[in-house]
């Protein structure tokens, strides 16, 4: 998955947060991504108003040696993470 890509028709179940939703700010352009997925119903304030939920997943890669992660908030379309001398693998989000 590349950062930042659309996924259409496959919006985050109601009660269920997934790895890499992002919320964004209409007031003031902030944005938030969610780094563990869980259930409950997230509805983060920001200028005293909620945030709206995106089609936008960042994508997110695990190191399989060390475990180490990171998210993609922007591009990465040609991105070849290499940790512990391993390429980094892409977690996939459970989009259902």
């Amino acid at each position: 998955m590349i950062s930042g890509e659309t996924v259409a028709g496959n919006m985050p179940v109601k009660d269920k947060n997934i790895l890499g939703q992002v919320y964004r700010c209409s007031i003031c352009g902030a944005e938030l991504s969610v780094i563990k997925g869980g259930r409950g119903q997230l509805k983060p304030i920001c200028c005293n108003k909620e945030m709206a939920a995106l089609e936008t997943i960042n994508s997110v890669y695990v190191c399989s040696v060390c475990h180490s992660e990171f998210m993609v908030i922007r591009g990465g379309d040609n991105l070849e993470p290499i940790c512990c001398n391993k390429k980094m693998s892409p977690v996939r989000s459970l989009l259902r």
